[in-house]
């Protein structure tokens, strides 16, 4: 028996974190895009010692560019620049997001994942950039640090009692959450090391998996900007109460992140959980369209 068809390799919900490459992935294609511009900077960025190259250079932010609106677009930029005087810094990202990003898109799907990876990465960015405005400072930041420490902690928080191994010792995932936390939090004693990032992509995956945030509105803005308009330009009258409106969308909005997921990965990706919840819904679409025909035909 292999050492990745041990059990601690999979939990109850078909956990599998077998070293695997699917070039359509979104993880896949975030480590190639962030070693693309490692090499690029590497070969024709001409990086020397105090110098990043002029790839880094132009992608990474920098404390002043808040005064610079044209610069602002750097907020999410410096995500895919890393250290060019340093490759394990790519190097640690990017197996971080292979190992646990996989995972991640598995229960969110490929276009989900792709919206909270890059919204962390700018929430991130944003952030570093407000706190550069009150606290000053000279030091630029670059690196998916916040991104996918943002993923890991999304890993942690759906996957907690799965067995990872970190370093070389094997724990539950809500362990190397904990460390993750404290270590940030309360260790920030490495030089070079944007710890505030750090914790600001911790943040995010807190906020999105507890508040139950979804992105999919975003696929397009048309529709959401119609159903917008429509509660503001529509009738007061309500038969239903706005709580039950909102559960009714986010269920939808749930159905439409698994059916897209059953596309990508097909439906054997679905948790047991995700497949009960898929039946309920797809029940009550049926007694709703039920009642509605019922209704009409009287």
């Amino acid at each position: 028996m292999g050492l990745y068809d041990r059990g601690y390799y999979r939990d109850d919900a078909g956990l599998d974190l077998r070293p695997d490459w699917n070039q359509r992935s979104a993880v896949s294609i975030l480590i190639i895009i962030n070693v693309a511009v490692f090499i690029a900077n590497m070969l024709f960025g001409s990086p020397t010692v105090g110098f990043q190259g002029k790839v880094n250079e132009a992608l990474m932010l920098w404390p002043q560019d808040w005064m610079e609106p044209l610069k602002w677009v750097r907020t999410f930029s410096y995500a895919f620049a890393h250290d060019a005087s340093s490759p394990s810094h790519i190097f640690f990202n990017m197996l971080s997001l292979y190992f646990m990003g996989r995972a991640v898109e598995q229960t969110y799907g490929r276009n989900e994942f792709l919206r909270v990876y890059l919204i962390s990465a700018l929430f991130c960015g944003v952030c570093w950039l407000l706190t550069r405005f009150f606290t000053g400072g000279s030091v630029p930041v670059l690196g998916a640090s916040g991104a996918v420490l943002c993923i890991s902690m999304l890993f942690v928080f759906n996957y907690p009692r799965a067995t990872v191994v970190f370093i070389v010792f094997p724990m539950p995932a809500w362990v190397l959450g904990v460390i993750f936390v404290l270590s940030n939090f309360f260790l920030q004693s490495a030089q070079g090391v944007a710890y505030d990032v750090h914790i600001f992509g911790i943040l995010f995956a807190a906020l999105y998996f507890f508040l139950r945030w979804n992105f999919s509105f975003l696929e397009s803005p048309a529709d959401a900007f119609r159903k917008a308009l429509r509660r503001l330009t529509g009738p007061r009258l309500k038969v239903r109460s706005d709580r039950t409106e909102d559960r009714e969308e986010k269920d939808a909005a749930e159905a439409d992140r698994l059916l897209d997921k059953i596309h990508n990965f097909g439906k054997d990706s679905l948790s047991s959980r995700e497949k009960k919840f898929l039946e309920r819904y797809s029940q009550s679409v049926r007694n709703r369209s039920a009642q509605n025909k019922k209704w009409s035909d009287s």
